[in-house]
This record gives structure tokens, C-alpha cells and sequence, in this order.
């Protein structure tokens, strides 16, 4: 396998419509305007929203960077379409990038990509977890056996992750007999209807949900569900994603806490990777402007980190050994004081 110049796992953060063939207009750090185009899960994801939320304070603030959201229907896809030059950037989690690195998971021979962006910055961290209609009688995950329920759609990376670490326990075969699957837009009347009892629900960056999930909580009465050891176990023994223990997950309106000392969830983490094309003044302008106007970008989107922290625009670089910090990026973490010299620098 071959890449474009080059993750250990880091700890997870700790903070107080579908693509069609795009057009990679403008010229890249030549004085004129750039446009990065960036691939995205699904519109209502975290990822889509946190982008969203970007590209209109960068529309505000610079003339020159152009940072356009692109709706790729899940990680896999976005690596794909960039694989075939039809985006010059995107958002993935680690789970899927290190699928991507080892040919495993969806990118098995003959479906394997050998051409990868850069490391750019952190944007996600997200915990995920089980909730349930609370009439629906599911009090602990023992209880999810035989119950209609949503693991989130099966092109996104979160399912495969899902789906391997429950798959690893022997868990998952008996659980996808009660699969249903749609896309998140259908969650919340999923729920009202009946359709489903019970889905995984992720926290983003500990303080926010998604947007679909932000209407299921407007719409249906939830509550958390026990993880029983089993499969808390599961979750802190699998490879593939990390493991971290909540007093409560946020993001909520309404109470969905139940009589336990704290919530497993399974984590992971999100970096943006750009093109080695994009000019490294174009890359590190674009990061400026996050870390001087995040709290603009908090009023679209909640989940928008507190980026007046340089840590946290790198605490998602966990596959740098395999693939290279973009140069632009590598300066900016220099001049900020949070270079690690582990890191791979990338060339362009």
C-alpha cells in the first residue's frame, strides 16, 4: 500500500443531501481563492454540522479559503471520493481511517484505496451509548435482545464499529435480528411510531447531541439504558474503539438518567485531513481562524470545540506514523507550543 507521506491512540478529549461529483474549483494557495471541499456524514451528523458551522464563519472571515460541506453519506464514502479526486478533503473517524490503512472492514481487496489526505486538526469526540423508549420495558441491555432496534445507518463508520465490537463477543448476531435500518432524519418518528424501541445515541464532545438526536429528545420520552458487564465489557476490550465511563452523558433537555453510578459508553474520535495540494498558508489560515473565532462558531453549532486551546485541535492525531501531519497544520501546532515530535510532517 502506498501513501501520500505520512496514529497511536491518543486519550479521548477532555474539554470544560448526497454527493455528486464536485468540481474542485479555484486554485490552490496561489493568492486566489481555494476551495476545500469537504466530505461529510450524512446531513443531521455531528461531523456534517461541525463543518456546516465552520464554513459559514470562514465564508465571514476570509476571502481567500473557500470551505465547502459535502454530504458523502458516511466515512467510507468521503475516503473513497477522495480517493478518486472528487474532494480534496474530509472528515473520518480513526476507527474507519485505520480500516482504510490495513485493507480491512470495507476496504478489503479488491475494494481497498491507496491514497490518503493529510492529518489536519481534531473537531469530534464522540460517546457512545444505548437509549430506550421508557415505556418500552428495556431497562439493561440484556433486555435489547428480541427488541426492534437502531444502530445507526449501516454506511456509517459508527455501525461498523458497532458492529465488529459486539461482533468480537459474540453479541451482534443475536442483536441484528432486530435491526432497522433507516437514515437518521427517520430516528425520531422511528420512535414515536413505535418502529423501533430502543438505538445508539452519541454525546459530541461531551455537551451536545446531533441533530437527529436532538429531535429525538424533543419528541419521545427516553432514558439511558444499563449496560449490563457483558457488554461493558465489550466496549472496553475492543481495539477498535476507546472506552470512557460518564456520570452522565450530555446534551440532553430531558432527563435521561437512571439509578447507576456511571454510564460505559464507546468512544472515537474525528480529525479533518486535507490535500497535500492545499497550500500549507491556506491550511494554517483556515486553523487560525478557528482558534480566534470558535466561539462564532459555537453560536451555529454547540459541539464546535473551544479551539482558544491549541490541545484541542490535536487530540484526534492518532494515525501519524502512517499518515503525515499536512505541513500547514505541522506549523501552526509549532508556533502554538503543542508540536509533538513523534508526529510524522508531511510534504507537499
Amino acid at each position: 500500500m502506498s501513501f501520500k507521506d505520512g496514529v497511536s491512540r491518543r486519550d479521548a478529549l477532555k474539554v470544560a443531501g448526497g454527493v455528486g461529483l464536485v468540481g474542485l474549483a479555484g486554485c490552490l494557495g496561489d493568492g486566489e481563492q481555494t476551495d476545500i471541499t469537504v466530505g461529510s456524514s450524512s446531513s443531521g451528523s455531528t461531523t456534517y454540522d461541525n463543518s456546516q458551522a465552520i464554513q459559514r464563519v470562514v465564508s465571514e472571515q476570509s476571502d481567500s479559503i473557500n470551505f465547502i460541506t459535502q454530504d458523502a453519506g458516511g466515512d467510507p464514502q468521503s475516503m473513497r471520493l477522495y480517493a478518486d479526486d472528487e474532494l480534496n478533503a474530509y472528515s473520518t473517524g480513526n476507527f474507519i481511517l485505520n480500516q482504510a490503512l490495513t485493507d480491512s472492514g470495507p476496504f478489503e481487496e479488491p475494494d481497498d484505496i491507496d491514497t490518503f489526505p493529510l492529518h489536519g486538526f481534531s473537531h469530534l469526540s464522540l460517546n457512545l451509548y444505548w437509549v430506550a423508549l421508557e415505556d418500552s420495558g428495556i431497562e439493561t441491555t440484556d433486555d435489547l435482545f428480541g427488541a426492534d432496534i437502531y444502530a445507526l445507518p449501516a454506511g456509517w463508520g459508527l455501525r461498523d464499529l458497532t458492529e465488529q465490537m459486539y461482533g468480537e463477543v459474540g453479541l451482534w448476531e443475536e442483536l441484528e435480528e432486530g435491526v432497522v435500518n433507516f437514515e437518521t432524519s427517520e430516528a425520531a418518528s422511528a420512535m414515536e411510531e413505535g418502529r423501533v424501541e430502543a438505538a445508539v445515541v452519541y454525546s459530541s464532545n461531551y455537551d451536545a447531541l446531533p441533530a437527529w438526536a436532538v429531535e429525538v429528545d424533543a419528541r419521545n420520552d427516553v432514558q439511558m439504558v444499563e449496560m449490563t458487564d457483558e457488554f461493558a465489557d465489550a466496549a472496553n476490550e475492543f481495539a477498535g474503539a476507546g472506552y470512557e465511563e460518564l456520570d452522565e452523558p450530555g446534551g440532553w433537555d430531558q432527563d435521561v438518567s437512571i439509578d447507576v453510578d456511571s454510564y460505559p459508553t464507546w468512544t472515537e474520535t474525528y480529525p479533518y485531513m486535507f490535500d497535500p495540494d492545499i497550500s500549507d498558508e491556506v491550511v494554517y489560515d483556515l486553523m487560525e481562524i478557528c482558534h480566534e473565532h470558535y466561539e462564532s462558531m459555537q453560536d451555529a453549532q454547540p459541539a464546535i470545540l473551544d479551539y482558544s486551546d491549541p490541545d484541542n485541535f490535536t487530540f484526534a492525531l492518532t494515525h501519524t506514523d502512517e499518515v503525515g501531519v499536512h505541513p500547514g497544520a505541522a506549523d501552526w501546532y509549532e508556533d502554538n507550543g503543542v508540536w509533538d515530535d513523534d508526529w510524522t510532517r508531511g510534504e507537499i
